[in-house]
Formats: C-alpha cells, structure tokens, sequence
C-alpha cells in the first residue's frame, strides 16, 4: 500500500470515529422558504445585481457576492463591511433568509453575514429561480443606497475567526479540515507559489459535503469537538464554513486567509509540498542577418528624411 492511500485511509477512520455536532439555530440551512417569509424574515439576494433587480422575492436586498469582494477577491476592513450592511438596510438584529444561485456565492454571503455578527442567518438550499417559479410573491429586487440606512450594530463573531500565528501557536493542535479539491490538497494543482495543505490537515472537499447534503445516506461523518476549517482563500472559506455549520450542524472555527497565505510565507511548514514551475520565458528570435541589415538601413533613411525635412520647415519660417 502507497504511502499516501495509507495516509488517506488514516484520514477516512478519524472523520468517521467523530460524532456530529448539533446545528445552531443561529446559523442553519432550510428547505422551506414560506415558513422563513411567515416568520418575519428579510431576504437576502446573492445573484447578480441585474438579475435581483429585475425579478426576485418580494422585498428582497440585492446583496451580491461581488459587491463584498476587492482586488483578488480581498474582504473589506470591519469599518467597510459595517457600513456597507447599512446601506443595505440591514441593522443587524434580524433573522436573515439568504438566497442565491450559484451555491457557493450564496454561502459566502451567508457565512460573511454570520461572522459580522447577523442574529439569525437561514441559507435555503434550493435555487432561488426555482423559488420564484414556485408561485411565491415577487418583484424587484431593492439595490444597496448610497448612504448608510440603519446602523449595524451586531457585534461580530470574533471567536470563529483564527489566524495565522493563532494557529500555530494552539495546543494541543486542534483537527483542522482542509476544504479545497483532493487535487489541491495533494499538490497536483496549485494557485499558490506552494501546493500541498496545512501540516497534519485532513481532506473533506467542501464539493463531497455539498453532494452529502443532496444524498443523505452519503454524508460523511464528522469530527467531535470544534475543527478548525480552511479553504484556499477568505471567499472560499466563509463557503466552507457555512457549508459546516449550516448544513451539518458542525461548530467550525475558520482560518480565514486560508492556503493562500499560509503557501506564501516560505517558512511555514507544509505537507506533501510542491512547487509549482513557472513558465519559461522565450527569447526573443533574432533576426536574419539580411532583414537586420534592412531594418537598420531603414532607421538610417528615416532619420535623415526626417532631418530634411525639420531644416526646410526653419528655413521657411525665416523666410517669413
């Protein structure tokens, strides 16, 4: 047996010896949107602006993903983020019903929401397209205003997030989850300057736990205690996180940065390192010596024409 099915065997029988934590009623996936929409819930709208503004539940907020997300695909400061959800209409205190398409986006959202401290965040699981054809009420979706409409003023989930040095310095060492592709955590493909994972991490994809959710005699079993979550960057692993704890009821803690910045500080350590090749540079061809000939008899000429004609055009002017 090869060393690294051994170690992925390993990896199997820990998560499956663990037992399942218990989902918070804070933070939860659901099915059924009337019940959310009867109980006083505020929409939250995750696609595109263009396509919440055009058509989506009743009274939505159009909050898109991007609309979170700087240079390679950077959060805001806590400043930033705080008046942003003010601008949206968002106090804080309410119970949130955050919808989407693209799964991902959607929990992103919903996981960033959790973090700055939302009350109570529900994610529905089903598209939100397949929503509005369901005969609910709809129309257009309400775009964030320009100036902030509430004060948010949730004080945020400071605890869920880990970092860095915060990481390497716990003990003992807690379970840490690494949530991108087999592939990456394997270092087949990399998007950092290293490819592998996180010393000691074990590998459960958030794409195995989405497809757990839709086949529940699939779902993997989970770590006891609170595991410490990564993915590749802040955009993945807010997914990654509600994927955890809304969908199973785990109570992760996130490394928020990710592999990202963890592979590019060169002193970390890190398992089943690669580093990835950079592209060679072609040189450039030189020419035949024929055409160098040409060319340079060419700059010559150009360069005397254009000597004429800078002296006729001064003689001229004095004649003038």
């Amino acid at each position: 047996m090869s060393l690294r099915l051994f170690i992925a065997g390993v990896g199997v029988v820990l998560l499956a010896a663990g037992v399942q934590a218990r989902a918070t009623d804070d933070f939860i996936y659901v099915r059924d949107a009337a019940a959310q929409l009867r109980a006083g819930s505020v929409v939250v709208d995750t696609r595109p602006l263009e396509a919440c503004k055009l058509r989506s539940v009743a009274g939505a907020i159009c909050l898109p993903a991007d609309d979170f997300l700087g240079p390679q695909r950077r959060l805001p400061a806590e400043r930033d983020l705080l008046w942003l959800l003010g601008t949206a209409g968002i106090a804080g205190d309410e119970m949130v019903l955050v919808v989407g398409q693209d799964a991902t986006a959607r929990d992103f959202v919903a996981g960033l929401l959790y973090i700055a401290g939302q009350r109570r965040v529900r994610v529905l699981t089903e598209p939100v397209g397949k929503l509005l054809e369901s005969g609910i009420e709809t129309g257009p979706g309400r775009e964030r205003s320009f100036v902030r409409e509430h004060v948010y003023q949730a004080a945020m989930r400071d605890g869920v997030v880990v970092l860095r040095d915060e990481l390497r310095a716990m003990r003992p060492a807690p379970v840490v989850l690494d949530g991108r592709t087999e592939a990456e955590y394997w270092g087949e493909v990399a998007r950092s300057p290293r490819s592998g994972h996180l010393p000691g991490a074990a590998s459960l994809p958030g794409l195995a736990l989405r497809a757990g959710l839709a086949s529940p005699e699939t779902r993997p079993l989970l770590p006891e205690g609170v595991p410490v979550a990564y993915g590749h960057d802040a955009y993945e692993g807010l997914a990654y996180l509600t994927l955890l704890t809304a969908g199973y009821g785990v109570p992760a803690r996130l490394y928020l940065a990710g592999w990202g910045e963890w592979a590019a500080d060169g002193a970390l350590p890190v398992d089943a390192a690669g580093y990835p090749e950079r592209p060679a540079v072609r040189k450039a061809e030189a020419l035949p010596l024929g055409r160098q000939d040409g060319l340079a008899k060419a700059g010559t000429l150009g360069m005397v024409l254009a000597a004429f004609a800078a002296g006729w055009w001064l003689k001229r002017e004095r004649k003038n």
